[in-house]
Order: structure tokens, then sequence, then C-alpha cells
């Protein structure tokens, strides 16, 4: 989206100094990369509830073919004044790339497409107009283009690692909402083991005869009193804080009327 703004924008611009130094410029490579700058801008505005890498990737494409389209054009009556920078557009365009690129290959072949435009351009001036020029051009794009691709790969790769950390943080945060979860259930069955534990006591004292009964009471209450101690190794991943002695937010029953 925000590539896709900047196109009108510059275009724009361009447009506006050429008007007044640029005789003869064609207006029709600023309209269609203006036009197409907008068109894309308005489909992903249209689409910002569902968007995906692939599409930002395909329009960003698209929009950065419609900005070589009009620099190819223009370039060549650039080249016809004395105001000229030489392929200023196309280093300015580089730089701006690893700001705004989705992916990186998407962002090397755009900043690549930059600067093989420029070189191709400048072989395909008449070469009168090529010796008019600063000594180095166009290699000079070519500096630009190694320190955009290092600023692509340095963005993309903070990215990564705020992705990671953005992950990590929800794993710990669910990890320790797990852990007071189990400790909470642990302590709330200590109660009830007890209680199974003293009555099946009564009953083999008073009841002789229910010794099958009591028996199977014990294994119950001992298969319960293991899992609550396989709980107890989670209370070494909670910290607890305050407000952590209630009970915590357990999801509604499925079905349940409200």
């Amino acid at each position: 989206m925000v590539a896709a703004l900047l196109n009108p924008g510059g275009m724009s611009l361009d447009f506006l100094l050429a008007w007044n130094h640029v005789p003869n410029m064609p207006w029709y490579p600023y309209a269609m990369s203006l036009l197409v700058g907008l068109g894309i801008a308005a489909f992903l505005w249209s689409r910002r509830k569902r968007p995906t890498v692939r599409l930002g990737s395909l329009a960003f494409l698209i929009n950065i073919a419609a900005v070589l389209v009009e620099l190819w054009v223009t370039d060549g009556y650039w080249a016809m004044t004395l105001s000229w920078t030489p392929f200023q557009a196309h280093k300015l365009g580089a730089l701006a790339v690893p700001l705004v690129a989705p992916e990186l290959p998407i962002g090397i072949l755009a900043i690549a497409g930059l600067a093989a435009t420029a070189i191709a351009k400048f072989y395909a001036l008449d070469p009168a107009l090529q010796h008019t020029l600063s000594p180095g051009e166009p290699w000079f794009v070519l500096a630009y283009a190694l320190f955009a691709f290092v600023l692509l790969a340095y963005r993309l790769r903070g990215l990564a690692v705020e992705r990671d950390l953005t992950r990590l943080n929800a794993e710990a945060a669910a990890a320790e909402r797990f852990a007071r979860t189990s400790l909470y259930v642990r302590d709330s069955a200590n109660t009830p083991i007890q209680t199974i534990l003293l009555e099946t006591e009564l009953l083999r004292i008073q009841h002789p005869e229910l010794r099958q009964e009591t028996v199977r009471l014990d294994r119950a209450a001992n298969t319960l009193t293991r899992l609550s101690r396989t709980l107890d190794h989670y209370a070494s991943d909670h910290r607890w804080r305050l407000g952590d002695e209630s009970p915590p937010d357990f999801p509604e029953p499925l079905g349940k009327s409200h």
C-alpha cells in the first residue's frame, strides 16, 4: 500500500518539474504510472481485511513494473536537459525498496530492475548524450543497489527476529497460564483426595465386609495422588503475582447457554 501511494506522489512531483524544464515531455508515462499506483492502492484497500503476502508481493511487482516503464520513457527526455541529475529516480527508488518490499526475493528483483534499467537506458541514449553525463555514470547506481541490498536484508532480518520474539512471548504466556491452571487443579484436588482417603479408612474399620470396595477406592485415591504430584513440577514455571490466588478463567463449556 505504501509503495503504491509513493508511486503517484513521486510521479506527480516529477511531472511538475518536467513541465517547466523538459520540452516536449509526454504526459502518458506519468498518467500510466499514477493510475497503476492508485488502482493498486484501491484494490489493496478493498482487500485490507484479507491480506496475504502473495497478494502484497504481486501488487508490489506490478507497481514497480509501472515505475520502471515510466522511468525508461522519461529518462530519455531528461537526458537532453542540463538540469538532469542522472538516474536520480532509480537511485532513490533503490533506497526506498528496502523500506516497503514485502519479501526478500521481491525486494532483490525490484532493486535489480531499477539498477538494470538505468544501465540499459544509458547505453540506449545517443552517444553524444552519454558523454554529457557525469563521469562514472551509470555505474554509480550499482553502489546504491548494493547499499539497498544490505538495507533490505537488515530490515527483513529485524522483522524475522521480531516475529520470533513475539512467538516466544506468546508461547511463554501460554505455558505460564497452563502452569497456573495445573497448580489450581492440583491444589483443588488435595481436599477431595484427603476426604476419599479418610472415608475409605472409616469404611474399612466399620465395614470389613466392604473390603473389595475399599480397595478400589484406595486405587482411585492413589491415582489422583500421583496425578497431583505430577503437576508439582509446573510450580517452578509459574511466577506468582498479586491476584494469582484466585482461580484462573476457564472457557465456557460447549453448549452452555448464557
